[in-house]
């Protein structure tokens, strides 16, 4: 489907346009930042759990799991969208309580997968992270995502003890990455 952004409402700390991602090896999308709640980036997460949740599937409920993060959690969604509007990547920066931040839903749709845009996608909200002045990121993936693991290792991430709210969760698996200083003080905390 393709779609025009609604909204570029990011926080004032955030650019438009992405800082400094990796384009796509052949130049075809445009990254962009956008509300959590944006239809393109609702579309993505949609698409992902429709990949993700059958993997799980066999683990039978799981509600220990935190509730899916709110437009208040999340600073910046992060959408990727092709020369005719279709978006294909995204990924987002969402606060946790105690001045921690996560990324979250990095995904990219199965036929624009192996062009970087999952990598591109981290490189964004890194930097925004950064703006922000965040020392340290984190992220959870599962056991059945070997492919998201993969690229976090290979992205520079390390792995750690599942967090709050993934403690809980025997099938999370965890991840962190230190970031360059680059933000301001005035910025870290900022989200809203």
């Amino acid at each position: 489907m393709t779609h025009t952004p609604t909204s570029a409402t990011a926080p004032a700390a955030t650019p438009a346009i992405a800082p400094s991602p990796a384009p796509a090896p052949d130049g075809s999308v445009r990254w962009v930042a956008l509300d959590w709640d944006d239809p393109a980036a609702a579309e993505l997460r949609t698409l992902m759990d429709a990949e993700i949740k059958p993997r799980y599937a066999a683990f039978g409920p799981r509600p220990h799991l935190p509730p899916p993060p709110t437009a208040e959690e999340v600073a910046v969604t992060w959408v990727a969208f092709t020369g005719s509007g279709e978006p294909v990547a995204t990924a987002s920066l969402r606060a946790l309580p105690g001045d921690r931040w996560e990324i979250k839903r990095v995904f990219v749709r199965a036929d624009h997968r192996g062009r970087g845009l999952a990598a591109a996608a981290l490189a964004a909200v890194e930097a925004s992270a950064a703006e922000r002045g965040v020392a340290e990121l984190m992220l959870q993936t599962g056991v059945r995502q070997p492919e998201a693991a993969a690229l976090y290792t290979r992205e520079g991430w390390y792995r750690i003890p599942p967090y709050p709210p993934y403690s809980r969760d025997p099938y999370s698996v965890c991840f962190a990455k230190r970031l360059p200083a680059t933000g301001g003080a005035a910025e870290r905390g900022s989200h809203a």
